[in-house]
C-alpha cells in the first residue's frame, strides 16, 4: 500500500516572515528619521529632507516624518510642499497638535487668519500646555483685529511662562490697539526688560506719541 504523505500548508510561515520584514522596515525608518532630526539640528536642511523622505518611503504611515519634513520645507520657503506634508500628517492623525500648529503658521504667514485660528485652536486642544500655541493663536486673533481674544491668549501664555517677552510685547500691542495706553506701556516696558527688542522700540514709539 502506498504511503500517503500529508503536508499541511502553513501560511503562518509567510506571515511571520512578512511581520519580520515589516519590523525591519519600521526600525530602518526610525533610523532615517533620527538622521533627519540630526541634520535638521545642524541646519543641513536638504539632507534632513532626504532623510525624512527615506523614512516615509519605508513607513508611509509615519506621521512625525511628514510633520518634520514639512517643517524643513517651511524653513526653506517651500510653503506649498510644507502644506502638503502637514495635510498628509493630519489625514493620518487628525489630532496631531504639531501638524495643526505648523499648518496654522503657513496660514498665518499667508494672511489667512481665520484658518490659522482654527488650526491653532485644534493644536491647543491636543496640547493645552503649549505656550507657543497660545502665542500663535493670539497673533492670528490680532490679525483679525479681535484684540480682546488676542489679549486673553497672551495672558494665558504669561500665566504659563511669566518670563516670556513675546507674550508681554504682543499683549502690549493689542492693548494699544484698543486705546489702553497705560496697560500697553506696562506690558511693553516689561517686554523690554525681558530682552524684547520690539518691545523696547514700541515703548519709545509710545512715549513719542504721548
Amino acid at each position: 500500500m502506498a504511503i500517503m504523505l500529508l503536508a499541511a500548508f502553513d501560511p503562518g510561515l509567510f506571515a511571520k516572515s512578512e511581520r519580520a520584514d515589516a519590523k525591519s522596515a519600521m526600525s530602518e525608518s526610525k533610523e532615517w528619521f533620527d538622521k533627519g532630526s540630526r541634520f535638521a539640528a545642524q541646519q543641513q536642511n536638504e539632507l534632513a529632507i532626504d532623510a525624512y523622505a527615506k523614512a516615509i518611503e519605508l513607513n508611509p504611515g509615519f506621521v512625525e516624518a511628514y510633520t518634520a519634513r514639512g517643517n524643513m520645507y517651511f524653513r526653506t520657503g517651500r510653503s506649498e510642499r510644507a502644506l502638503t506634508d502637514f495635510n498628509k500628517a493630519l489625514a493620518l492623525d487628525r489630532n496631531n497638535a504639531a501638524a495643526h500648529n505648523n499648518r496654522g503658521m503657513i496660514y498665518l504667514q499667508r494672511g489667512s487668519h481665520s484658518l490659522a485660528v482654527e488650526d491653532f485652536t485644534k493644536a491647543i486642544a491636543g496640547s493645552p500646555n503649549s505656550v507657543t500655541y497660545y502665542l500663535n493663536r493670539a497673533a492670528a486673533y490680532a490679525g483679525l483685529k479681535q484684540f480682546e481674544r488676542s489679549i486673553a491668549d497672551y495672558t494665558v501664555a504669561i500665566g504659563m511662562d511669566p518670563a516670556n517677552a513675546d507674550a508681554y510685547a504682543g499683549r502690549g500691542s493689542a492693548s494699544y490697539a484698543l486705546g489702553r495706553k497705560e496697560q500697553a506701556r506696562n506690558d511693553l516696558n516689561k517686554a523690554c526688560s525681558l530682552g524684547s527688542e520690539s518691545g523696547c522700540k514700541s515703548v519709545k514709539a509710545l512715549e513719542k506719541n504721548t
